[in-house]
């Protein structure tokens, strides 16, 4: 059970910039959990972290 897929900019623990695409379960206590199309398996994403949000275009998924 996820939401539609969108795009997010992250910054990684590491301190890079990363782009990945996620179809987001829930958002609680400051942090998205989400299934992760670009790893293949749910991840936590917190929001601190999120330096922007979009919408896949063309069916990139």
């Amino acid at each position: 059970l996820t939401g539609s897929p969108v795009w997010i900019g992250c910054i990684t623990a590491e301190g890079a910039a990363d782009r990945r695409l996620i179809a987001p379960v829930r958002v609680e206590s400051g942090v998205v959990t989400a299934y992760d199309h670009t790893a293949e398996e749910v991840r936590t994403y917190p929001l601190h972290r999120i330096t922007g949000v979009a919408e896949p275009s063309g069916g990139e998924i």
